[in-house]
């Protein structure tokens, strides 16, 4: 076969260091711009993004040709010190994230699903959904998610 295909999409969950509530609405806005940027940087594509004042969701398609612990560090590190130059704080990502494979025909849920997190989240907290996500995928609850 003379050319390599790919097409694996993911949705990523990471939140703020301890959870702090960072991310108020006009710092959300820039910061996804930002991260979307970085991600169209390295060859990946973001489909959608969202999250609340102290975790981000993004569904994208996963560039070809950087490992999925690279992905992930470019995106922290570079919005990380976007975050310190911009808006002048003590602003950290917490060092764990999840990542989730989202098949094709999955997709338009997930994008539906992410772009309603403020709805979302005024029934379920964050560490609710996330443990839903852990289960759902085979992983054990966990009590914290600020380790």
């Amino acid at each position: 076969m003379p050319h390599s295909y790919f097409h694996v999409a993911a949705h990523i969950i990471f939140t703020t260091k301890n959870r702090n509530p960072w991310l108020n609405q006009e710092v959300r806005t820039r910061l996804f711009e930002y991260i979307t940027g970085i991600i169209r940087n390295v060859q990946g594509k973001v489909i959608q993004m969202n999250g609340t004042e102290d975790h981000v969701h993004i569904l994208a398609l996963l560039p070809k040709d950087m490992g999925i612990s690279d992905f992930i560090r470019t995106i922290k590190a570079n919005s990380s010190k976007w975050m310190h130059e911009t808006y002048e704080g003590e602003f950290h990502w917490q060092i764990g994230y999840g990542i989730f494979s989202v098949s094709k025909s999955n997709i338009p849920q997930v994008k539906e699903y992410i772009q309603n997190q403020e709805e979302h989240h005024k029934k379920i907290d964050y560490q609710e959904e996330f443990n839903k996500f852990l289960i759902a995928h085979g992983y054990p609850v966990i009590n914290d998610h600020n380790s």
